[in-house]
């Protein structure tokens, strides 16, 4: 049995709506919402992608630095405001990711640090990007 589905407000994300779509018949305009999504998930993607592969192989060692310190201070900044556990952003996962991208993260990374602007915890830090 298919069910309508109430007008909703044009902020619902895109993961939202896709598990609506699943379940519920969209309307022609909540469909056009949805591919506008995709489309812009696909476009974000294909940007990082391009950076990765054509940008930042080209940048200098400073440019490399300025890159993570701007990267990990934000994402620090980001996860401390909302979880009030800054660390939070370090994981196994995250660690492996940033290696595919730099392999030669572990010295740029040593440069960082001391450029944050507050303390660093390196033990946290070691702890929350061991694979569990």
């Amino acid at each position: 049995m298919k069910y309508k589905v109430w007008k909703f407000n044009r902020t619902l994300t895109y993961r939202t709506i896709y598990t609506m779509s699943n379940n519920f018949e969209l309307s022609d305009e909540e469909k056009s919402i949805l591919q506008k999504q995709k489309d812009l998930v696909e476009a974000g993607k294909k940007k990082a992608e391009s950076f990765w592969l054509e940008e930042y192989p080209h940048f200098t060692i400073d440019e490399k630095i300025k890159y993570w310190l701007a990267s990990i201070h934000r994402g620090m900044r980001t996860q401390g405001e909302a979880t009030a556990d800054e660390y939070s952003e370090f994981s196994a996962a995250w660690y492996q990711h940033v290696k595919e991208k730099e392999p030669d993260f572990d010295s740029l990374f040593e440069k960082v640090v001391p450029l944050l602007g507050f303390y660093f915890d390196w033990k946290e830090y070691e702890k929350r990007i061991k694979a569990t």
